[in-house]
């Protein structure tokens, strides 16, 4: 809540803070090309910003596992 981005109820509900998230990135110029990490840290100013390296993998596994479903 202190960055801004709602309430504790919003930004622990998951569909809030995902568009939330889509939101800002949409308005990041060149966010394809960026690494991963690099998009995310542009967009949630996180105060670590390499630990969301440790989840790449598995959330491309799982956008790949339900892209179509």
């Amino acid at each position: 809540p202190s960055s801004g981005w709602g309430t504790v109820e919003q930004i622990t509900d998951p569909e809030y803070s995902t568009m939330a998230f889509l939101k800002g990135l949409k308005q990041v110029d060149g966010w394809q090309d960026m690494p991963l990490t690099e998009a995310a840290q542009t967009v949630q100013v996180s105060a670590y910003p390499f630990h969301y390296a440790q989840w790449e993998t598995q959330a491309a596994d799982l956008v790949a596992g339900h892209w179509n479903s």
